[in-house]
C-alpha cells in the first residue's frame, strides 16, 4: 500500500472515531471527563488501524470493499474491546464502549467509501509500464486505462493507439530511469530468458512494484488467467485443487443450511409437486439428469418437470408458473441434504459434457476437485448461459479462482451477490 494511502487511512479512522466523540459527548454524555474521551478514543483510533493495517499486510482478499468493511468493523473492534478490557482492569483507566463499537463502525465505514472513491482517481495517476505485450496484455488495456505509459520489447500482438512502444529490451533500464513507472507488469511467458532477474530486482529495491501479467489479470477480473496456465501448475498446484479445510469447513454450514431450507421450504416445494401432478400433465414431478460432482462422481441432479412428456417439450401450465417464481431448481436443496452438492460452487454439468470439456480444455479437471453448487463465483459475475467456447473457458477462469481463493467470506459474497445482485441460477451446460 501506498505512504498516501496509509496516512489516507489513518485520517479516516481518526474521523470515524472522532463522529463518536461528538456523538458520545453531545447525546450520552456518559461520565467520562474531556481528557478521558479524547485520550480513550486516541488510543482506539491507534488500535483500530493498526490491527486493519496488519490485515491489509496479509495475502489479499478477494470481498469487495464494502463486504470488507464487516471484516474490518469486527476485528478493529474485537481488537478495541480486548485492549479495552486490558486497559480498565490493569491501569483503571476507564473506557466507554460506545467510543469502541461506534468510533469502528464510522471508521469502517469512511475506510470502504475513502477507498472505493478516493483511491480509485489516485490509481488512475499510477504510471504502469509493460514489459512484453501479448492477448494477456491487451485484456489488462482496457482497466488499466491511461495508467499504462508504454510498452518496453516487440508486441506479440498489435497494441492499441495510444499505447507507445518505447524500445527494445536491451533499453528497459535506461526506459524505467528515464520514465520512472510506480509499477512494471512482465506481459511475456519467456521473461528469464530475455532480462537479467537483476534488472527487475534493482526495480524492486527502488519501490517500484514488479508483477506478472496473469496475477494482474486475477486481481482485476477475479478469476484465474488460463492462457498462462503451465502444465506444471496443472500437475503440482495445490491452489487449483481446493483447500480441504475450507471443503470440511463449507460442508458443515452447507448441509446445516440446506437441511433447514428444506424444511422451510417444504411447503413450497409440496404446492408445486401438487401443482404439476394436477396443472402438469402425465408424468413424473422431478426431472433427473445425471451430473459430474466432486471428482467426477455421477449424481442425479433434482430439479422440478415444468415441459410436457408428450415430446413436444412444450411448457405446461404448472411449468410456467414455477419457473415465473423461479422454483424450478429448488428441488436441489435435496440434492444438498445428500452431500451431492454444495450451497456454493460451480454450476453443475452434464457427465457427457464434462467429459467433452475436459477432453478440449485440461484444465477443466480442477474444476471438480469441489463440489458443485446452486450458486457460484462465474454465475454471479457471468449470468446469461455460455453460447460459445470462449465464454464457457470465462466461466472456467471464474471457477478456477473461486477454487482457489475459496473461503467462508467469498461464499457470503456469492450468496448475497446472486440474492440481491443481477445474478440468477442458471440451466446446466449443454442443455
Amino acid at each position: 500500500m501506498r505512504d498516501s494511502h496509509r496516512i489516507l487511512d489513518f485520517a479516516l479512522v481518526l474521523a470515524g472515531f472522532a463522529i463518536a466523540t461528538a456523538l458520545y459527548m453531545t447525546f450520552i454524555k456518559g461520565g467520562l471527563t474531556l481528557s478521558e474521551t479524547l485520550v480513550g478514543s486516541g488510543v482506539s483510533a491507534l488500535a483500530f488501524y493498526a490491527a486493519i493495517e496488519l490485515r491489509q499486510n496479509s495475502p489479499s482478499t478477494t470481498e469487495s470493499e464494502w463486504v470488507r468493511v464487516i471484516e474490518q468493523f469486527c476485528l478493529g473492534t474485537g481488537v478495541n474491546l480486548l485492549l479495552h478490557a486490558i486497559l480498565t482492569y490493569v491501569l483503571e483507566i476507564r473506557r466507554t464502549p460506545f467510543l469502541v463499537v461506534g468510533g469502528g463502525f464510522f471508521a469502517a465505514l469512511l475506510l470502504a467509501a475513502g477507498r472505493e472513491w478516493l483511491y480509485g482517481t489516485d490509481d488512475e495517476r499510477e504510471r504502469v509500464l509493460l514489459l512484453g505485450f501479448d492477448s494477456v496484455g491487451l485484456s489488462l488495456i482496457g482497466p488499466l486505462g491511461r495508467s499504462v505509459i508504454g510498452i518496453v520489447g516487440v508486441p506479440e500482438v498489435l497494441p492499441p493507439a495510444g499505447v507507445p512502444v518505447l524500445g527494445e529490451i536491451d533499453d528497459f533500464g535506461e526506459i524505467v530511469a528515464r520514465l520512472r513507472p510506480d509499477r512494471i507488469v512482465v506481459d511475456m511467458a519467456d521473461w528469464e530468458t530475455r532480462l537479467p532477474a537483476s534488472s527487475l530486482l534493482g526495480c524492486l529495491r527502488a519501490g517500484t512494484k514488479v508483477e506478472e501479467s496473469p496475477l494482474v489479470y486475477e486481481s482485476l477480473f477475479s478469476r484465474v488467467c488460463c492462457r498462462r496456465l503451465e502444465p506444471v501448475e496443472l500437475l503440482i498446484s495445490a491452489a487449483l485443487r481446493g483447500d480441504a479445510r475450507t471443503m470440511a469447513i463449507q460442508a458443515v454450514y452447507t448441509n446445516l443450511i440446506g437441511l433447514l431450507c428444506l424444511i422451510a421450504f417444504s411447503p413450497v416445494l409440496l404446492l408445486a409437486a401438487l401443482a404439476i401432478a394436477c396443472f402438469g400433465g402425465p408424468g413424473p414431478i422431478f426431472e433427473s439428469v445425471e451430473c459430474a460432482g466432486f471428482q467426477y462422481i455421477p449424481f442425479r441432479l433434482l430439479r422440478f418437470r415444468t415441459t410436457s412428456i408428450a415430446g413436444d417439450e412444450r411448457r405446461t401450465r404448472a411449468g410456467r408458473l414455477i419457473s415465473r417464481f423461479g422454483l424450478v431448481n429448488l428441488p436441489q436443496l435435496i440434492n444438498i441434504v445428500r452431500g451431492d452438492m454444495a450451497l456454493v460452487g460451480p454450476r453443475p454439468v452434464r457427465r457427457h459434457f464434462a467429459h467433452h470439456l475436459t477432453a478440449v480444455m485440461p484444465f477443466y479437471a480442477h474444476r471438480f476437485s469441489v463440489k458443485p453448487g446452486i450458486v457460484g463465483w462465474a454465475q454471479v459475475h457471468e449470468p446469461r448461459e455460455p453460447s460459445y467456447l470462449p465464454e464457457e473457458c470465462r466461466d472456467i477462469e471464474y471457477d478456477l479462482f473461486y477454487i482457489k481463493e475459496g473461503s467462508l467470506w467469498m461464499d457470503i459474497e456469492i450468496l448475497v451477490d446472486a440474492i440481491v445482485g443481477p445474478g440468477r441460477l442458471r440451466p446446466l451446460s449443454g442443455d
